[in-house]
C-alpha cells in the first residue's frame, strides 16, 4: 500500500531506519480500503508503542489519494485464547472465520486488550457492584439485569471493566461485540453510503452479548439512535445480554429520544465510582506486573503524586515509563532492576510539563501567590493600587499568561482589569526578570516551584 509505505519512509528519516525496521516494519497489513487501514501487531507491547510514539503522527501525515485521512486500525496477533484471537481480529459477523476480508466490505470492531481481565482490574471499595456482577454474568441474562448500565466519571474504569466482561464471556464459547458508541455510529454510516444495512443489522444482531461502551456520544445522531433503538429490541426480545457504559446516569443523558433512555432503566443502572488511593497505587502495581516491570513504592508514589488529572493520565505515564525504559538507549536501566526516581522524572518530562497544565488552574495559581505574600485572594483582586497588592497580582497575571497561555482578555476578565492592564503587568514581570530584579525573582522562582510540585 503506497501511502503506508511513504509514511513508513517518512518515519525513517525522523526515527531512523533501525527503531522504524524494529517497530513498524514487523506490523501486518490485514486490510485496506479508502479510508480505513488494518494492520496487526505482534504483541500489546507493540500496539502500546504504536500509540504513544505513531498515532498523533498519522492524523496529519496519512492520506490517501483524495486528500482524505486514513484511520489506522490496530489489532494484535497475540491473543490468550482462540476466542479472544477471533475478537481481536475485529470482524465481527466473520469472528468465526479467518482474518482475510472478503469481497463485501465487513465491519471492523474495536480491540479488546488481553490485559484488561478481571484479574488486573482493582475494584472500587466505594461501589463493588458492577465488578462482582459482570464477573458473574454466564450469557443468560435474567429480564431484571438487561440491559446492564454503568456509568461513572472519565477515568473510573469503565472501559476496563466492559474489556473483562468481554474477556470473561468470551472464554465460556459466546460470540461478543464490543464496541464503543462512536464506532456503532461509523458503521451506521459505511452501511448507509455502501448500502449494506441488511449486512450491518446481521453482524450487530447474530452477537450472544453485545456491550457498547461511551452512550452518551449518541447525542443528536438521529440515525445512529434509530438503528441502535431497533438492534436494542431485536437483542432484547432473542434473550440476549445487552452492556452499556455512559459518563451519567440514564436519565441524565441529553439529546438522545426518550425511548432509548427508557430502555436503558429496563435492566439494572449501577454506578462505577473512583479509586481511591491505595487502590490506585494497586493498580499501578497490577499493570507493571502485567508487563514484568518491577515498581518501587518510590515510583508508584511519584506517579500518583503528580498524575493527579484523572486514572487515564495515570495510566498513559505508567505505560510511557515502561516503554521509554525499555528503549532507553543509555542502557543505565535493565527489566529486572528498579528504576530510580531521577531516571523517572527524566524519562517522563515532557508528560510532567503537560500533566502540570491540566492540573494547574487560574484559581490555583491565585491562590498560591497569596499563601506566598501572606494575603487573601480577595486582597488580590481588589482595586488596591499599595506594592503589596500590586506585586502579587502581576506575578498572577504573568503565571496565568506563562503557565496557562491564557488570553490577555480572559485574564483582565478574572481579575476585573482592562487588557492593556494585563498586557502591561506581564511586561513588568518579564522586564524585571531580564534585568535580574530580586524583588521579583525571589517571590516569583519560589511560587514557580510550588506551581510544580
Amino acid at each position: 500500500m503506497e501511502a503506508w509505505e511513504n509514511f513508513l519512509k517518512h518515519q525513517e528519516e525522523e526515527l531512523g531506519v533501525a527503531t522504524v525496521q524494529k517497530w513498524l516494519r514487523p506490523l501486518k497489513l490485514l486490510h485496506f480500503d479508502a479510508c480505513n487501514l488494518y494492520l496487526e501487531a505482534k504483541d500489546s507491547f507493540q500496539i502500546n508503542w504504536f500509540e504513544e510514539h505513531i498515532r498523533p503522527k498519522i492524523l496529519s501525515t496519512l492520506y490517501n489519494n483524495n486528500k482524505k485521512r486514513i484511520k489506522v486500525h490496530l489489532t494484535t496477533s497475540k491473543p490468550s485464547s482462540e476466542k479472544t484471537e477471533q475478537n481481536l481480529s475485529g470482524k465481527g459477523r466473520a469472528s468465526n472465520q479467518e482474518s482475510t476480508p472478503q469481497q463485501k466490505t465487513e465491519l471492523t470492531f474495536d480491540t479488546i486488550d488481553p490485559n484488561f481481565s478481571f484479574e488486573n482490574f482493582v475494584e472500587p471499595s466505594s461501589s463493588p457492584l458492577p465488578v462482582r456482577l459482570c464477573s458473574s454474568l454466564d450469557g443468560t441474562p435474567q429480564l431484571t439485569f438487561n440491559p446492564i448500565y454503568i456509568y461513572g466519571d472519565a477515568g473510573a474504569g469503565k472501559t476496563h471493566l466492559l474489556m473483562a466482561t468481554a474477556l470473561h464471556l468470551q472464554k465460556q464459547g459466546l460470540k461478543v461485540i464490543y464496541a464503543r458508541a462512536d464506532t456503532f455510529t461509523e458503521h451506521v454510516v459505511s452501511a448507509i453510503r455502501s448500502g449494506e444495512m441488511k449486512d450491518f443489522r446481521q453482524a450487530y444482531r447474530s452477537a450472544d452479548v453485545l456491550i457498547v461502551d461511551d452512550v452518551q456520544v449518541f447525542a443528536r445522531k438521529a440515525a445512529t439512535q434509530e438503528e441502535f433503538f431497533h438492534t436494542f429490541n431485536t437483542l432484547h426480545l432473542s434473550g440476549k445480554q445487552i452492556i452499556l457504559a455512559a459518563n451519567c446516569a440514564p436519565q441524565g443523558l441529553t439529546n438522545i429520544e426518550a425511548r432509548l433512555i427508557s430502555r436503558f432503566e429496563w435492566g439494572i443502572s449501577i454506578p462505577l465510582g473512583n479509586m481511591s488511593q491505595s487502590e490506585l497505587m494497586m493498580m499501578l502495581e497490577k499493570k507493571a506486573k502485567a508487563f514484568h516491570f518491577p515498581l518501587s513504592n518510590v515510583i508508584s508514589t511519584f506517579l500518583l503524586e503528580t498524575f493527579k488529572s484523572g486514572t487515564k493520565s495515570l495510566t498513559r505515564a505508567l505505560q510511557a515509563l515502561i516503554l521509554r525504559t525499555h528503549l532507553d538507549s543509555t542502557g543505565s536501566h535493565s527489566a529486572d532492576t528498579l528504576i530510580s526516581l531521577p531516571q523517572a522524572k527524566a524519562l517522563l518530562n515532557d508528560l510532567i510539563v503537560e500533566e502540570q497544565k491540566i492540573v494547574l488552574t487560574p484559581v490555583k495559581i491565585i491562590h498560591l501567590v497569596c499563601d506566598h505574600f501572606g494575603i487573601r485572594p480577595e486582597d488580590l483582586l481588589e482595586k488596591s493600587q499599595s506594592r503589596d497588592r500590586v506585586l502579587p497580582r502581576q506575578i498572577a497575571m504573568y503565571f496565568c499568561r506563562k503557565e496557562l497561555q491564557m488570553p490577555f482578555l480572559k485574564i483582565a476578565e478574572l481579575f476585573s482589569k482592562d487588557h492593556s492592564t494585563v498586557m502591561s503587568s506581564v511586561k513588568l514581570m518579564q522586564k524585571a526578570l531580564d534585568n535580574s530584579e530580586r524583588d521579583v525573582i525571589d517571590p516569583l522562582e519560589s511560587i514557580r516551584k510550588r506551581l510544580r510540585q
